[in-house]
């Protein structure tokens, strides 16, 4: 269905990476977060992953059926104090995994820049790849995208399965969708990313709009922020004043 453009997802190096950025929106201690809210979104990243076809690896999967393990003892009535004490030390020993990969993370960062140091002490300039994929690479702000997409999805599940019914769906291309983007910021300068998938009927579209919106925040026609936690995303115009 969608052939123009490749998602490859650079910024997690695994579970535990992605863990790690969802306890850090919340800006206090890791073992203070609460880790409900972080096993749902952490499911719901899976989630999203795999709408758009794209491949997860084990390691992701095995980490989502022990944080599943944590959610569901969460949600069942209180039976003995074993079992409360039981589920606090699974979720103690997951936090714990994940302080650890932190300080490692950090530790290897420092490596890295003293890496770059050196490197700069040879004369040959760094040679600059280009690949046919589209890379999301704006720190790890691309995961918000894909939870809001992911919250998109929800909300249009019912008439996905109205669908079913229809005998040919219209076909959407995101070099149209692109031109379409591109003339909504040229009327108004910023939209909510919710705003934009609002009257679309058909999960083709909404795939094909989600790629087309990817492939200007990446050529940096359009910027996105979140205020809050979790939060309604914020698209605006690029700094050259329009999306081309």
């Amino acid at each position: 269905m969608i052939e123009e453009i490749k998602i490859k997802i650079n910024d997690f190096e695994g579970p535990l990476d992605l863990l790690l950025h969802l306890v850090g929106q919340y800006k206090v201690d890791i073992f203070e977060v609460p880790l409900v809210p972080i096993i749902e979104q952490y499911l719901n990243f899976l989630k999203t992953m795999k709408t758009l076809e794209l491949e997860v690896a084990s390691e992701y999967m095995v980490m989502a059926s022990q944080l599943m393990l944590i959610k569901s003892r969460r949600l069942l009535p209180t039976v003995a104090e074993e079992f409360i004490e039981d589920t606090e030390q699974l979720e103690q020993d997951i936090l714990a995994q994940i302080d650890e990969y932190r300080k490692y993370k950090a530790l290897s960062q420092d490596i890295a820049q003293m890496h770059e140091e050196r490197s700069r002490f040879y004369s040959k300039e760094k040679t600059e790849i280009i690949g046919e994929d589209a890379v999301l690479l704006q720190d790890y702000s691309s995961l918000d995208l894909f939870l809001a997409f992911n919250n998109v999805l929800e909300l249009h599940k019912q008439s996905f399965t109205d669908e079913n019914t229809k005998i040919e769906a219209e076909k959407f291309s995101i070099s149209d969708k692109i031109a379409e983007l591109s003339g909504l910021f040229l009327k108004k300068s910023s939209y909510t990313f919710s705003s934009l998938f609002s009257k679309k009927t058909s999960k083709e579209e909404l795939l094909t709009t989600f790629m087309a919106l990817l492939e200007l925040i990446k050529t940096q026609q359009i910027t996105f922020r979140q205020d809050e936690v979790f939060g309604e995303i914020l698209l605006e115009r690029g700094q050259d004043g329009q999306a081309k």
